[in-house]
């Protein structure tokens, strides 16, 4: 099982009316949360392990997780608000902005007594990122469930950079590094590094990662350009697919649940495995990601497609 830990917020996505007028939808979210959601679709067994209100956001938070066929044991419930994110009609198309409404909100709540004391063995990847890793007190919740895992079970990790919710990106860089001496995989978008590292060349930088750190294989991603595979033995590149773009809401996270999905079909769930992946393995992961993250572009918010669309 991959338990997917991390943040679970309502996203307000453009759309238009009949009259083409601007209105807002709002569509279940949040990066780890959507992660989930993309696995139980395609069928990996799948928990999700976040603060949910219990309001009517939550409610539909929950339902959606279910109806995925994502576990929901792990959940924990909280007397407060849903996060709200609403997308910018102006990057819908790209690089996707945010606006946060979710001060003292459930998902960003959660307390080192919130953590589950013993994980059961089947939970074999631990996955985490964004907002989860920002914002207190689940941050240091999220970081302590890190470190305790780290070496016990695959962690992997995706920054998905929110530039409007860091107040200090040197103080941001320093907790990365740490997070990546626990991280089996890393997967970022090329957007994310170079804020990291704005001064640095995106190659130079992944090379420093795997040399020095417990990161064995990062998966990187740009959009139209498309994606690379990248370990201290192998740089694969694949094409993005061609799709009119509906919006690009949840295409990362659906990116990482596909090479999840690929690294669980075929066994690779702990660090050596991932070292060891061959050229025509990560070409055909690039591939089924790409895939994946192609058919939730061709949506509007983080829909996912499920394992009978693709059969």
């Amino acid at each position: 099982m991959i338990l997917c830990c991390g943040e679970a917020l309502i996203d307000f996505v453009p759309q238009k009316d009949q009259s083409g007028g601007s209105l807002y939808q709002p569509c279940p979210g949040g990066s780890p949360y959507n992660t989930a959601i993309a696995l139980g679709r395609l069928q990996v067994p799948t928990a999700s392990f976040c603060g949910l209100s219990n309001d009517f956001f939550g409610s539909m938070l929950l339902k959606h997780l279910q109806q995925s066929g994502v576990s929901t044991e792990w959940v924990r419930h909280l007397e407060r608000d849903t996060t709200l994110a609403f997308v910018s009609a102006d990057s819908a198309d790209g690089e996707v902005e945010y606006a946060f409404y979710g001060r003292e909100t459930a998902d960003r709540s959660l307390e080192k007594g919130d953590l589950p004391q013993v994980l059961p063995e089947e939970i074999k990847v631990l996955q985490f990122g964004s907002v989860s890793l920002v914002l207190e007190p689940t941050a240091s919740t999220m970081e302590l469930l890190m470190q305790r895992e780290s070496g016990q079970r695959m962690i992997s990790l995706d920054p998905n950079i929110r530039p409007g919710l860091i107040s200090d990106r040197e103080v941001y860089r320093e907790r990365f590094e740490k997070w990546l001496d626990s991280t089996d995989l890393l997967k970022a978008s090329i957007t994310d590094l170079e804020w990291i590292y704005p001064d640095a060349e995106i190659f130079s930088t992944i090379e420093r990662i795997l040399e020095n750190t417990k990161v064995n294989l990062v998966m990187l991603t740009s959009g139209e350009k498309g994606s690379w595979a990248c370990t201290s033995k192998q740089r694969v590149h694949e094409k993005a697919e061609r799709i009119v773009v509906k919006d690009a809401v949840g295409a990362g996270d659906s990116f990482h649940a596909a090479v999840l999905c690929r690294l669980w079909e075929i066994g690779a769930v702990d660090s050596s495995s991932l070292a060891d992946l061959n050229e025509s393995e990560l070409k055909q992961i690039l591939e089924f990601a790409n895939k994946i993250a192609a058919i939730t572009c061709s949506r509007s918010g983080a829909d996912s497609p499920w394992r009978k669309e693709l059969d």
